[in-house]
């Protein structure tokens, strides 16, 4: 397919990157370590496969790409058959990047539970904020760590809007350089299950009680 770019060397210590969209692909593409790092990108939201017909699921053509680039067969996971030891969920740092990063998260917890549970599936963030002093840049990966440094930052400050926005050497040192990279492994808990089950599934009264309970709309800014 075209929408994947494999790894030079595939197996357990190589890891697929999940993109959104073509745009993601430029920066990513070119400042990978191409040798363990494959990347594929994906149209738009992947089907949700907790709340879908099992027909549907299989008929969809990201999933069936998914399955295929990691060599997963639904109810005969294998581990040692994987092509890929990790997928890495690379999305914007917005509401829909958050979004599609949940869709992935619930295609693998029904189709192949226990690759999360052996702690393959992670989150490869990418900077929100960049700083550029002089040839030094800095990078800030939430509102929270730039807003922390404020009054210490000295240069010019770029807002990423998403990934489409960082020149290749910009994604090469912050995400795949081992002094910035934020690989974040998302650890298998039943209570986090039961919560990805209830918010992305069927029933709707659940996400409406979670909404209600946890979320201040006086906050939301989207």
């Amino acid at each position: 397919s075209d929408k994947l770019k494999d790894a030079e060397f595939l197996g357990e210590n190589s890891t697929l990157l999940i993109a959104e969209g073509d745009s993601a692909l430029g920066g990513l593409a070119l400042g990978r370590d191409y040798t363990k790092y494959g990347i594929m990108a994906i149209r738009g939201k992947i089907i949700n496969a907790l709340s879908n017909p099992e027909e549907k699921i299989y008929n969809n053509e990201e999933i069936k790409l998914l399955l295929s680039a990691m060599n997963i067969v639904p109810g005969k996971y294998d581990a040692k058959k994987l092509r890929y030891g990790k997928l890495a969920i690379c999305t914007d740092a917005d509401s829909d990047g958050y979004h599609i990063g949940l869709l992935i998260m619930a295609a693998l917890a029904y189709l192949a539970p226990d690759f999360i549970r052996e702690g393959r599936l992670c989150w490869l963030r990418s900077p929100l904020y960049i700083v550029t002093n002089g040839k030094t840049e800095s990078y800030y990966f939430t509102d929270e760590e730039f807003n922390a440094a404020k009054g210490k930052i000295k240069g010019e400050v770029q807002r990423n809007k998403g990934l489409g926005s960082l020149e290749p050497e910009q994604a090469r040192v912050s995400m795949f350089d081992p002094n910035h990279q934020r690989l974040d492994v998302l650890e298998y808990t039943n209570e986090a299950m039961d919560l990805l089950y209830s918010l992305m599934g069927e029933e709707v009264e659940p996400r409406r009680e979670f909404l209600m309970n946890k979320v201040d709309f006086s906050e939301i800014r989207e």
